[in-house]
């Protein structure tokens, strides 16, 4: 297993460019469908704290939403890498408060799953009455639960998934409009969403507010959606054309549903105050009950069936790609060395991560058995607000610290400070979300409960496995290996190792890897001295030149940098000895083989460069040469005159740059040959 250490400062890759073949309408659609789901099961937790006031909610909740989404676009292009408001957090502060994040968006995802899985059984009302029953609702609940987790663990994504995922997203929103359409025609009254409004008094102000916080569920799928920023190829064009979209659609298309749906079934007298069914006895599924609310019969009966054939898998759907997002974001804490490295384990036939999707698995259902919505969407709301504030104080922060980073976007709205440009909109959303979440600790004492212990479970968790368990830093970043989650480390023993740095972004990843299996079979006894790592800098010397001769200053600063860097990688591993040469020699691949034997190395790690375009193949005069086609000169001749033992990475592939990005190969490769 190997770790890298990157520093934050590291500048991130900029997004590949999204094919034209691809374009705008399957990127509304991937983000469509992580986010329209949600108003199936907020409008009646909403609903019941807002009453009246619930389409003004959905709008208000709509503008933290837009600019929550401002937040995540500019990070999410910025890094290319999953983990939303987590991943913004590493960079902008540090490993801690970026675990924070995560953590809270852990519960998150898994709430999203319990309520979509939940809500199932009661849009399949008009199928059977009985499916909404005591029991029944939990064992279909948690069957979708365990179909979503076995999907998952086979990996049923491509082409054919984003047929249907598109296809969905289409047929839910032409639903939603219908949804609007029919009942601004059959149930249009105004003043039924005034009727039982008292301003300040029904609904109050800790009503208004928290309201406001729980419709924030209607857009769940924002960190979901985060998650995709790998995979998702883009024009810049495109990006502004997806946001200014989505951003007007999504909360107009919620605020008019509520609105119908407050008409339809609307706010009235009860022996507690005023309410309304669509909290009460339509809480779990309130799209049908407004359904349920047209008049006459036969129309209410087929938007009843309506409602059951998009809802219903939708939901289904939702707890797919949330439980997707679960696997994947336990996946980047595993990467990180955040939570222990075997949850984030792959599966060695599909290569997913098998161990966190059935823990995940678990947790959902343990979520549903109560059959509790009010309570989930409270927890949920202490996680959301939490992650977002935190999300736009890295965006902030990022502007600050890291100014000159490359940003593919950027949002509109900034305000000059100094000789800083200051994301506006990130500063406005960073206030409302910090005003929220301190209402949700407030008003609502459960969710302030559950949510507090999780966040304490998890660092408790957090300290007690990266300080005592593990003795690495709490705040800088340690990661390791895609490859070390896939199959177990080679358990080797070396005392000496060689370890060639060129200044490239390999050079972390090749030490810390040398480094691992220099400390994997310690021995304890104080008898026997520790491994021991030589860096060396090989810098090739033309032969017109003496050996002796001074190097450009370039070059130097060059070498004597990735010395430095690779000697804090290295000495992360108190067991482990490091000292770094700059080398001087006719040939990289030479001066590799010869400080290997002046130091005694059992073995040289280091990585492969690739192959030149001439290799194998024809030179000057058209004589063919033989060589190792997979890699470069210099890797051939360590290869082959090295009297120890080789570890090689695989050299980068062009072949790589396929339709879906793979993860880099880190694998270690056994270069005796």
């Amino acid at each position: 297993m190997s770790e890298t250490e990157n520093s934050p400062a590291e500048p991130a890759a900029r997004p590949t460019p999204l094919k034209r073949a691809v374009g705008v309408p399957w990127l509304f659609a991937v983000i469509y469908s992580t986010v329209g789901f949600s108003i199936y099961f907020s409008l009646g937790v909403v609903a019941g704290e807002g009453l009246g006031l619930t389409p003004v909610i959905f709008l208000i909740a709509g503008l933290l939403f837009v600019l929550t989404t401002l937040t995540y676009m500019e990070g999410g292009v910025m890094f290319g890498e999953r983990g939303g408001s987590s991943t913004f957090a590493r960079y902008a502060f540090n490993e801690l408060i970026s675990f924070i994040a995560g953590w809270a968006i852990l519960i998150d995802l898994l709430i999203v799953i319990a309520l979509a899985a939940i809500s199932v059984p009661h849009y399949l009302d008009p199928v059977s009455s009985h499916f909404g029953d005591a029991g029944i609702e939990v064992a279909i609940a948690g069957t979708v639960i365990c179909v979503v987790c076995a999907l998952n663990i086979v990996d049923i994504g491509g082409r054919r998934y984003r047929k249907v995922l598109a296809g969905f997203a289409i047929a839910d929103v032409f639903l939603q409009v219908a949804v609007v359409v029919v009942g601004a025609i059959v149930v249009m009254n105004p003043e039924r969403l005034t009727d039982q409004i008292d301003l300040f008094s029904t609904p109050g102000l800790t009503d208004v507010a928290y309201a406001t916080v729980l419709a924030m569920l209607a857009y769940t799928g924002i960190e979901a959606a985060s998650n995709l920023a790998p995979d998702l190829r883009y024009e810049p064009k495109d990006l502004r054309r997806i946001i200014s979209t989505g951003a007007l659609v999504v909360p107009l298309i919620y605020a008019g549903m509520a609105a119908i749906a407050l008409m339809a079934v609307p706010v009235v007298a009860g022996p507690d105050g005023p309410q309304t069914a669509l909290g009460e006895r339509y809480v779990e599924a309130p799209v049908l009950g407004v359904a349920s609310a047209y008049d006459p019969n036969w129309l209410s009966d087929l938007m009843r069936w309506m409602v059951a054939a998009v809802a219903a898998p939708v939901l289904f759907i939702a707890a797919y790609t949330s439980m997707l997002g679960v696997s994947r974001h336990i996946y980047t804490l595993a990467i990180n060395r955040q939570i222990p490295s075997w949850l984030g384990k792959l599966g060695t036939v599909h290569e997913t991560p098998y161990v966190a999707i059935v823990v995940s698995g678990l947790i959902a259902i343990g979520l549903v058995l109560p059959t509790d919505v009010e309570l989930l969407a409270g927890i949920y709301a202490f996680g959301a607000m939490l992650a977002i504030s935190i999300a736009h104080l890295s965006i902030i922060r990022l502007r600050v610290t890291e100014p000159e980073r490359n940003r593919p976007y950027v949002p509109p709205g900034s305000v000059r400070w100094g000789e800083v440009r200051l994301p506006g909109l990130a500063i406005l959303g960073a206030v409302l979300s910090i005003a929220a979440f301190v209402s949700v600790l407030a008003f609502h004492g459960p969710a302030r409960w559950v949510g507090g212990a999780w966040m304490a479970f998890g660092l408790i968790f957090y300290l007690v496995y990266r300080g005592l368990i593990e003795n690495i830093s709490l705040t800088r970043r340690v990661s390791v290996t895609a490859e070390a989650l896939t199959k177990q480390a080679p358990r080797i023993e070396f005392e000496r190792i060689l370890v060639p740095v060129f200044g490239t972004e390999l050079d972390d990843d090749i030490v810390a890897t040398a480094g691992r299996l220099a400390a994997a079979d310690e021995d304890t006894s104080d008898e026997i001295p520790g491994a021991h790592l030589d860096v060396v800098y090989v810098a090739e010397i033309p032969l017109k030149l003496p050996l002796d001769a001074k190097l450009a200053p370039e070059l130097e600063r060059k070498a004597r940098g990735a010395l430095d860097r690779a000697k804090e990688v290295g000495e992360e591993y108190e067991s482990v000895e490091v000292e770094t040469t700059l080398h001087l020699a006719r040939s990289v691949g030479a001066g590799i083989v010869e400080m290997a034997r002046r130091t005694g190395a059992e073995a040289i790690v280091m990585g492969g460069e690739p192959p030149s375009k001439i290799r194998g193949g024809a030179i000057l005069g058209g004589i063919g040469r033989e060589g190792i086609g997979e890699v470069g000169e210099a890797t051939e001749y360590v290869l082959k005159k090295a009297s120890c033992q080789v570890l090689l990475t695989a050299p980068p592939d062009a072949s790589d740059e396929a339709d879906e990005p793979a993860a880099p190969d880190s694998g270690l490769t056994d270069g005796n040959l």
